[in-house]
């Protein structure tokens, strides 16, 4: 991959996360849930770069309780 190829595929990949924020804000706005602490979480963490293994909710490893 070219390095003009890797700069388009990092800007392709920012403005589908920006659908996504905007997307996920939508839905929760329909739910309700726009203004909770769950909903706040999940739009901050889509505005944001960076990857968090532990942002997801429920458990890991096929262990429910």
């Amino acid at each position: 991959m070219t390095e003009a190829e890797m700069l388009q595929r990092i800007e392709d990949l920012e403005a589908k996360s920006g659908q996504a924020y905007q997307v996920i804000g939508n839905l929760l706005s329909q739910c309700g849930l726009h203004e909770t602490k769950e909903g706040t979480r999940a739009l901050d963490y889509f505005s944001q770069d960076g990857y968090d293994d532990d942002f997801l909710p429920w458990p890991k490893g096929g262990e429910f309780n």
